[in-house]
């Protein structure tokens, strides 16, 4: 074979070579670019995932703060409303006739004397108080003195006596049933639906 003939075979030889190694070196490319990209899209979807799994805790996480606030407010309207039923409540007893508020304000004496106290009548309720009370308090049967002295309050009376000070006023009518009062206050203005 001439030399000729050896360097074209080689050079033929060498192209194959070259054309081979160039053909698995683009496989391999291929195959890693395929490998990257479907990690990428793996990635990307659970990132996806992770994004939408968080977005919806945090929606779900609002929805329940903006629950619970509304919650709150309604239940502090319903409140407020309750108080000042309870409030009005107190300016009609105030408001009632003098013989009517003086029955209810025997009606308190009798339910807390002892029998050992005196009547103060407090100056907001002096005036009528002294011709009215001594009948409504013989009504209920009680049979206390009234002092000279002012209370030291600013409606109704105070029983002093016997180591004891009891107000009895609208205003402590409603502290004492207050909670009851309230509770049906807000049963009145507020009733459950069935």
């Amino acid at each position: 074979m001439a030399l000729d003939d050896i360097v074209a075979k080689i050079r033929a030889d060498a192209k194959a070579e070259a054309a081979r190694i160039m053909a698995a070196a683009q496989d391999d490319a291929d195959r890693v670019v395929a490998q990257a990209a479907a990690r990428a899209a793996t990635d990307t979807s659970r990132a996806l995932e992770r994004g939408r799994s968080a977005a919806t805790s945090d929606a779900e996480t609002l929805l329940a703060n903006a629950r619970l606030h509304a919650r709150d407010a309604g239940l502090s309207a319903r409140h407020q409303v309750a108080e000042e039923a309870l409030a009005r409540g107190e300016a009609v007893m105030l408001a009632m006739s003098d013989a009517d508020y003086a029955e209810l304000i025997a009606r308190g004496i009798a339910a807390s004397a002892t029998g050992r106290e005196t009547i103060l009548l407090t100056a907001g309720d002096a005036d009528r108080l002294r011709t009215t009370l001594p009948a409504a308090l013989a009504a209920t049967g009680v049979t206390l003195p009234l002092g000279a002295e002012p209370a030291d309050a600013e409606r109704g009376v105070v029983l002093v006596g016997g180591g004891v000070r009891i107000e009895v006023s609208p205003a402590a009518l409603v502290a004492a049933r207050r909670d009851e009062m309230l509770a049906e206050a807000d049963r009145l203005l507020f009733p459950r639906e069935a």
